[in-house]
């Protein structure tokens, strides 16, 4: 069961994954800037559902290079790097969906509590 928003983020920008060792720092960097702007305070050890979608070039989704898999792991990555969850042990709801865009890449990150 979802509880209380903890917060929403989205991240504008080429969406990547770590096997793309050109775009990855960059999209590393933004990911975790991102999550250095919100108030940490409210997760403390929290059991979250985090719902992220990707938002990402029509042509990028022909490739075999997206996997949801691939695009999530950054993601809850810079989460722990920026001391959002401690550990991937604490998500105990993710849900993730891919979605074509004519227009800039983009993730949109929403974290609740679980309750």
């Amino acid at each position: 069961m979802k509880g209380e928003s903890l917060f929403e983020v989205t991240i504008q920008g080429d969406v990547s994954t770590n096997s793309n060792r050109e775009l990855i720092l960059e999209w590393r960097g933004k990911i975790e800037r991102s999550f250095a702007s919100l108030p940490l305070s409210k997760m403390d050890r929290k059991k979250v559902s985090v719902m992220i979608e990707f938002w990402i070039s029509s042509e990028r989704l022909q490739t075999r290079r997206n996997d949801l898999d691939n695009l999530v792991k950054p993601v809850l990555d810079g989460m722990i790097r920026m001391g959002i969850i401690e550990d991937d042990a604490d998500i105990f709801h993710l849900e993730a969906t891919k979605f074509p865009t004519g227009s800039e890449e983009e993730v949109h990150i929403s974290v609740k509590e679980w309750n």
